[in-house]
């Protein structure tokens, strides 16, 4: 596969972010009614951070966010922001 991109001469690269993670909650919001969402971005944790410390952080802020207190765990990923 070939392609073609101009590129402006005096352009400056737009920093990445250094991770992409994608994580997917379940919570009952009532008998017999299950909400799950699956959310996905890219991100810069702060220097030092370990996998379990940048978990804990999304899941409190997504969980608060969603209004999925309680909420289980389907899936999560956590990887380089870089092919």
């Amino acid at each position: 596969m070939t392609t073609q991109t101009e590129q402006p001469t005096n352009s400056t690269p737009t920093p990445q972010h250094t991770h992409h993670y994608i994580l997917t909650l379940q919570s009952q919001e009532r008998p017999g009614a299950v909400h799950v969402v699956t959310i996905n971005a890219a991100i810069t944790p702060p220097k030092g951070w370990t996998r379990d410390q940048i978990y804990k952080a999304l899941y409190t802020e997504l969980t608060t966010a969603q209004n999925m207190a309680g909420a289980n765990t389907l899936f999560f990923s956590l990887e380089p922001n870089q092919l």
